[in-house]
């Protein structure tokens, strides 16, 4: 009996140890508060959109919230829409986050405030958001002998893989082209040399449309040299050879005429 009483003690003073948690930070209490994105990657200068939550129902008030993206040194970069608001929608508020033109990585930040009589209690929120170049995808459709093309279905195929999210509806017409492009937020692409071309629904029109299934190769990453670039830098260089060795070459001393004997 004397050691049960003991372990109970000792139950009670680990608990009484145990701090209790921010009711701000959401400890079930009714206090909670988080953002939310389906995609924490964009383009550059392209937007974004987060929803942020916050419920306040211990206290029963409104939740306001500031919100700004920052760079790695804390400083203040692209623009957030609504940047503040009184209170958080009760269905949740969505931000539409532009990025910077510059790529790299950055932070949401989320400044809640909630009331607790007549002291505010700050809790911060944070999301990231990688922003990087796209790869703009572009193939031309050549209607110039065909009739009308109404709403044909393209999407762009990289390496293979449909890419249905650039998937668009197209109006072609008569004796007209129409060129279609797809900027593609990806970091997937290794750098190196891909392949990639246009395909379409053509349905019932049977014939094949020029400017689709044409493929062609683009680059990811550091830029290669075209046969002709290489050709003209070894001609630069073989010139600069040249121009050396003429340079350097001695220039011979036919001297004075001997005099007459």
């Amino acid at each position: 009996m004397i050691a049960f009483t003991a372990v109970i003690a000792l139950a009670a003073m680990v608990l009484c140890m145990i701090p209790a948690a921010s009711a701000a930070d959401g400890d079930g209490a009714g206090t909670y508060a988080d953002i939310r994105a389906e995609t924490y990657l964009t383009g550059t200068g392209k937007a974004v959109e987060y929803k942020i939550f916050a419920t306040d129902l211990k206290n029963d008030k409104e939740v306001a919230f500031t919100a700004k993206l920052v760079d790695g040194n804390g400083v203040s970069v692209g623009s957030v829409s609504p940047s503040s608001q009184l209170s958080v929608d009760e269905k949740g508020t969505t931000l539409s986050v532009t990025a910077p033109s510059s790529p790299g990585s950055y932070t949401l930040t989320v400044e809640f405030k909630f009331k607790d009589g007549d002291d505010d209690i700050l809790v911060t929120k944070t999301a990231p958001l990688r922003v990087v170049v796209p790869i703009t995808l572009s193939a031309t459709i050549d209607n110039s002998a065909g009739g009308t093309i109404v709403n044909m279905a393209v999407r762009f195929v990289v390496d293979g893989k449909v890419i249905e999210e650039s998937e668009q509806d197209i109006t072609v017409n008569a004796k007209e082209t129409k060129a279609v492009t797809y900027d593609w937020v990806t970091e997937a692409l290794p750098n190196g040399t891909h392949t990639m071309y246009l395909e379409g629904d053509v349905g019932p029109m049977g014939d094949s449309v020029p400017g689709l299934n044409d493929k062609k190769e683009f680059f990811v990453g550091q830029e290669s040299y075209t046969l002709v670039e290489a050709i003209v830098v070894i001609l630069f260089v073989v010139l600069i050879i040249i121009a050396i060795w003429v340079l350097r070459k001695p220039v011979k001393n036919v001297g004075k005429p001997k005099g007459r004997r």
